[in-house]
This record gives structure tokens, C-alpha cells and sequence, in this order.
């Protein structure tokens, strides 16, 4: 027996010695975030309405950590980033019981603790986490220049004016010399609910999760070409094309599990690029999109688009140059975007997949999305129906404080644009965003169409207002900043829609 253990021993040690070694490399990362807020006057449906209605304070916390797992040399890497916010403070709750003063003693929320923004208040307890990212990225054998990721990933494009959000699907990518290339597949949704829990609909869903069929053929798909090239330090070209394929919304009503018989379909033809002469730096972007029934598919008002959606097509750009004068970086940005005409046939806006654009070259702090701290939406992340022209400039007098300071006038297109102006058509035969703003009057509607209102406010203006945004960012600790935010729009109608932020972020 001793002589068989010892044998044993020996094979197995030669066995181990033999076998390549594995090695894993695991990386954890995370971004803390607690952001103070204050918005005053900044509801969208009334910019400018100084009540205490329309303004809003708080206080919030936001986690997300982040975890790499991969081989010794990179041929795969697996990601988790989770979420865990955002929790406003006072939100949700713990557990309240007897144990924390009984009936008439509790002042925790035990009906309130589900959801990404519980568990602020008493206790700190809540159901809150969610997955952000989750994917597989992996290298092709043979040495073939293409990478693969698998999984919920993110998806932007053109400085978010389309789409910026994170999305389950599949893309390959890779580099070879002067040319780079990707194609990748995403899944927006897996078609109505199914599970009674929740409104059998389509986009809505419920309180809770959305079950959907994966026996039919019913979802709304995406596909992406995309092939750029370096040609030099002051050209660099991207092309990419977007077809959408939507088989999860009904045709007309949208209100049960019958899904299209006739998808709808979208497309979008983008070209992007940027250079550095030393001197100046240039960004473009130019989108040219086309949806029948909408970013839903189920917008039919008005329609033209053969099966009684509405067809939306339209255009975007957005370009910039950025110039440094010694410690300065001077900005002029601009951006146009087509909106609706309202004059009784398909749409004219440029549509949209989930946008999270930020103003005329993603540097504003209230027009579109919000710019980095985006604590309250006041204006659509889209820009369609706007213009808007900007300038501004970055100062770093030293190495841990940043400053930037930028305005920007942001106007509408044409005041049907905005389609919170009627212009006597059919209700409802405007697609794009409505800013209804002080003093408004809502249409008057008989037999389907308007017979008065649609007016006063910012209905028929020709601008939604002026920016002028202030931030700072003081790196206190490595990779922890104190940043704050000031931005004030300057509406047309009532008073000065207003932003203020401070941002405690730990990022790593």
C-alpha cells in the first residue's frame, strides 16, 4: 500500500509539473457617488413656473461596483457591474416591525423597499440592486484580429443623440492596421408581457418583472455595421448603419399580447469623425434615421407609413472645434436636428433608439440629458425639433482643480417643432417633444380635432432659452473629486429654470 501511495505521489507531482499552469487575474473597481441637488422651476410641461411644485431637492447615493475576472493573457474577460441607486435620501425603507416602536411608533416604510431607489430612509434597508453590465469579451483562436462580447453591454453612438444605454446582445469587433470594424446584434425587447402579474403591454410592463414569450418570434431586435478608419492624426472617419426589426408591438392599439403581423422597421445611416490638427481639435457627427411608428413602433397618428403607422424620418448633426490657448481649452459647439411640421402627413423629426444627449456637443448641464450629473431631466435626451449654438472654455490653474464654464442658445426649428403648439390639425399628429412652459393653454378638443388652445407659454416660440452652466472638479484624494455644478436657463416665459450640484465621487 505504501508503495502504491508513493507511486502515486510521483505521477501526480510529474502530472502537475507537466500541465500548463492557469493563471487568473481578477480586478475590482467601483464608482461611490453622493450627489446634493437643487432644481428650481425646472418641470418640463411648465419651464419656468416658480412654484414649489415644479422644484426639486435632495440628496442621493449611487454604487456601482465592478468586477474583471481573465486569463493570464486577455483572450477572455468576464464583467459584472452592478448598480445600486439611485437611493434618495429618506426613500424606502427597513423592515418596520413592532421591534422599531410598534403600530403607533414606526416611522420606516415596510410597503416601500422595493426598487433602485429604496432604502434611504430609516433602517437603510431595501431591495435596490441591479445588474448595469454583464457580459463575456473573448478574443478568436487562430489570431484573428476580432474580439467577441456576449452579454449585457453598452450601446452608444454619435454623442447619444440615437442611443446611449445598455442593452443584451452580441458584437464582434476588432482593429487591423489603418481600419477598424464591428457588427453586433441587441434585443430592445422580448415582446409583450405574458405573466399576469404585470399589463399584458408593450413598452409599460408592470411593478414586476416582465415575463415574454420565448416561443414566437415577437421581438424588437437591432443590428449595427460599423468600419472606421485612421487615416491620420487630423482624420479619423466612422460609418455605421443601424437596422431596427420590431415584431413586438401591436399595429394600432397596443393593448394585448397579440404581437405585429407586420414588423416595423427603422434605420439609421450615421457617419462620425474627429482629428487633431495641434492647433484645434474637431468633432462631427451626422445621423440621418428613418422609423416607421416611432422609437415604439406604435405611433400612428396622422400616419402615412402604409399600415397606418405614422413614418418619422429625419435628420441630426452635431460638430464642435476645441482650441487651446496655453492652460485654456476654448469651445464652439453647434447642433440641428429636424423637427415635425405638423402639416397632417408623416413626421419630419429625427428619431431616436434611447438618446442620452447632453446639448450641442455633450458639454451642458440642462439642455437634453443633463450633461454628468443628470439629476433632473428638464429637456428631452433627444434633440429633435432644436438648434443650438454654444461656446465656452476649460482652466486647469492647477493639477487637481478643473473648471469649465459654457452657454448656448437653444432654439426650435420652427415653432411647429414643438409640438406642444397646435396648429389646428388633429390632435395628437406632432411627434417629437412638447414644452409647454408658464402660461400655457391646452388644446380644445372636438370630434378629434382641436378647435382652440395649443397656445401661449412656449407654444409657437422660437426659443427654449440660454444656458450658461458653471463646473468645478477638485481632486481632494487620488481618485476622489469634490464637483460642483451651477446652470441657469433662461426661459422665454416665467422665471429662470436653475441647477445646482454637489457631487462627493470616489472612482477606481
Amino acid at each position: 500500500m505504501r508503495k502504491f501511495l508513493k507511486v502515486t505521489a510521483i505521477v501526480g507531482l510529474a502530472l502537475l509539473v507537466a500541465a500548463p499552469a492557469m493563471a487568473l487575474d481578477f480586478k475590482f473597481g467601483a464608482e461611490y457617488r453622493v450627489r446634493f441637488y437643487s432644481n428650481l422651476n425646472g418641470q418640463q410641461a411648465t419651464l419656468g413656473q416658480d412654484e414649489g411644485t415644479t422644484s426639486q431637492r435632495g440628496a442621493q447615493v449611487r454604487l456601482r461596483p465592478r468586477f474583471d475576472v481573465s486569463d493570464d493573457n486577455g483572450n477572455i474577460t468576464a464583467t459584472l457591474r452592478l448598480e445600486i441607486g439611485d437611493i434618495e435620501f429618506g426613500n424606502g425603507g427597513g423592515a418596520a416591525g413592532t421591534a422599531n416602536g410598534g403600530s403607533n411608533g414606526t416611522i420606516g416604510y415596510s410597503s416601500a423597499r422595493i426598487g433602485n431607489g429604496s432604502g434611504g430612509a430609516i433602517d437603510g434597508d431595501g431591495v435596490n440592486v441591479e445588474t448595469k453590465w454583464a457580459y463575456m469579451d473573448f478574443a478568436t483562436p487562430w489570431g484573428v484580429p476580432l474580439r467577441w462580447r456576449a452579454g449585457i453591454q453598452p450601446w452608444y453612438e454619435s454623442k447619444g443623440m440615437i442611443v446611449d444605454t445598455d442593452l443584451a446582445g452580441v458584437r464582434a469587433y476588432g482593429k487591423s492596421g489603418i481600419a477598424s470594424y464591428e457588427v453586433g446584434w441587441y434585443r430592445a425587447n422580448g415582446g409583450p408581457c405574458t405573466n399576469t402579474a404585470a399589463p399584458a403591454t408593450f413598452p409599460t410592463g408592470g411593478a414586476t418583472a416582465c415575463s415574454t414569450a420565448v416561443t414566437t418570434d415577437n421581438n424588437f431586435d437591432f443590428y449595427e455595421a460599423k468600419v472606421g478608419a485612421n487615416f491620420a492624426k487630423w482624420l479619423n472617419p466612422t460609418l455605421y448603419y443601424i437596422y431596427g426589426y420590431n415584431a413586438a408591438t401591436n399595429t394600432t392599439s397596443n393593448a394585448n399580447v397579440n404581437y405585429q403581423t407586420k414588423p416595423a422597421t427603422s434605420q439609421f445611416f450615421g457617419l462620425a469623425t474627429t482629428g487633431d490638427f495641434g492647433f484645434l481639435r474637431y468633432d462631427l457627427d451626422f445621423i440621418f434615421g428613418t422609423q416607421n411608428g416611432g422609437a415604439q413602433g406604435n405611433y400612428t397618428a396622422g400616419g402615412g407609413g402604409g399600415d397606418g403607422r405614422m413614418l418619422t424620418q429625419g435628420w441630426a448633426a452635431d460638430g464642435g472645434v476645441h482650441i487651446p490657448v496655453g492652460p485654456l481649452l476654448f469651445h464652439v459647439v453647434g447642433s440641428y436636428a429636424t423637427g415635425d411640421k405638423q402639416n397632417g402627413g408623416n413626421s419630419e423629426a429625427m428619431p431616436w433608439i434611447a438618446p442620452g444627449w447632453s446639448g450641442a456637443g455633450g458639454l451642458y448641464e440642462i439642455v437634453g440629458g443633463g450633461g454628468a450629473f443628470d439629476a433632473v431631466d428638464v429637456t428631452q435626451d433627444f434633440p429633435a425639433g432644436l438648434w443650438m449654438l454654444g461656446f465656452g472654455a476649460e482652466y486647469r490653474p492647477v493639477k487637481a482643480l478643473w473648471l469649465r464654464a459654457m452657454y448656448g442658445y437653444a432654439g426650435f426649428t420652427s415653432k411647429r417643432s414643438n409640438c406642444a403648439y397646435n396648429n389646428g390639425k388633429v390632435l395628437g399628429a406632432c411627434y417629437g417633444a412638447s414644452y409647454q412652459g408658464k402660461g400655457y393653454t391646452a388644446p380644445t378638443v372636438v370630434g378629434g380635432v382641436v378647435t382652440a388652445g395649443g397656445e401661449g407659454g412656449m407654444a409657437g416660440e422660437a426659443t427654449l432659452g440660454h444656458e450658461i452652466g458653471l463646473r468645478a472638479d477638485y481632486d481632494v484624494w487620488t481618485n476622489f473629486k469634490i464637483q460642483g455644478a451651477a446652470a441657469w436657463l433662461l426661459v422665454p416665459e416665467g422665471s429662470a429654470v436653475q441647477e445646482y450640484i454637489l457631487q462627493l465621487l470616489y472612482s477606481f
